[in-house]
């Protein structure tokens, strides 16, 4: 039976468990996540592997740890720009490029996690999971924006779950493309096109 993940209690063992986070993040954003072993992520750190052992009982609860951190960060991230209170004041469109803006930022945090989370999401559902995180946060974000934008007149006679589900299917792809794959097409020019249609999709003339 594996151990549960151990949770530090003095600040010495929290110190030690944040070296351990930070060495993991710089081992599989140079190396991914099947080149990297628990040995390497150790000596990052300036531990022994037993001490490793002790915060976290293998490579994926280790991995799944700063996944946790890094898409809870993303979505922070996102959800700022969908914020209702941001698109009070300004035209909807530049609202709608800062908002796809901020997805195709998030992207650039930590690139080579992101990777590793694309490549297991349909191996593994805890690494599914990690995915939904952010999928559920951005579409009731979406949802809830929609509704701000229709009691102002703002948007188009649109269902606002489904039209949630195909904003964030396409900006997500989108984003994760230029970011994580490799796309090659200028950056700016697919957030303006990627603007545009939005923009045409969800707003009233």
């Amino acid at each position: 039976m594996k151990r549960a993940v151990r949770t530090p209690q003095q600040a010495r063992s929290r110190e030690t468990r944040e070296r351990i986070v930070v060495a993991a993040i710089a081992a599989f954003e140079e190396h991914g996540y099947d080149d990297t072993n628990t040995a390497a992520i150790a000596r990052r750190a300036g531990i022994g592997v037993g001490t490793l052992y002790g915060y976290f009982p293998d490579k994926r609860k280790l991995m799944l740890e700063v996944l946790d951190g890094t898409v809870r960060t993303m979505a922070d991230m996102v959800a700022e720009a969908l914020e209702p209170r941001r698109w009070e004041q300004g035209e909807p469109r530049e609202h709608v490029r800062s908002a796809i803006e901020a997805v195709v930022g998030s992207r650039r945090i930590s690139p080579g996690l992101q990777r590793i989370l694309w490549e297991r999401h349909l191996r593994d559902p805890e690494f599914r999971d990690a995915n939904l995180v952010i999928e559920n946060r951005m579409r009731a974000s979406l949802e809830t924006l929609f509704a701000a934008l229709r009691e102002r007149g703002v948007l188009r006679e649109v269902d606002a779950r489904a039209a949630a589900y195909v904003v964030h299917a396409s900006v997500e792809w989108i984003a994760t493309r230029l970011v994580v794959g490799e796309a090659d097409v200028v950056r700016e020019d697919v957030v303006e096109a990627a603007t545009d249609m939005i923009a045409r999709f969800l707003l009233a003339d």
